[in-house]
């Protein structure tokens, strides 16, 4: 199924798509200009994660010209909600087998970002329901 964001009808998917690719590209941001802050807040010492945020302005870009789009396959916002719970799973695996590595504050932290993800992934379910529906 093709979407056309640019009907009224998309506008909830496309907000949704957009407001992700915002944080995406914010936490990504903030992940390579300031990393040694970012590992200090998590506990973290000894330890690489610009990839991840260099990931996450890659992601973000894709996501910005997704809502951009005028027609968008269906299978991509799938695979953008799937992509979101599996980040989501990633976290509280991660936290599971190695939380002792990490500080209370990055905890709290990473918990907070996987509930923002989920909220996104909802949202973008929500919205593709809706023009699917149609």
């Amino acid at each position: 199924m093709r979407i056309n964001l640019k009907e009224n009808h998309a506008n909830k998917l496309r907000r949704a798509l957009l407001g992700n690719a915002i944080f995406s590209g914010f936490s990504g941001a903030t992940i390579v200009l300031a990393e040694p802050l970012v590992l200090g807040w998590l506990g973290l010492r000894e330890i690489s994660i610009w990839p991840i945020g260099a990931g996450l302005l890659i992601f973000s870009a894709y996501l910005f010209w997704m809502s951009q789009s005028t027609k968008l396959p269906g299978e991509l916002v799938t695979g953008v909600i799937l992509g979101d719970w599996a980040w989501i799973a990633g976290t509280v695996v991660l936290l599971l087998l190695k939380a002792q590595l990490f500080s209370g504050f990055g905890i709290f932290l990473l918990l907070d970002i996987a509930l923002v993800v989920a909220i996104f992934a909802i949202l973008q379910a929500r919205g593709l329901k809706t023009v699917s529906t149609l």
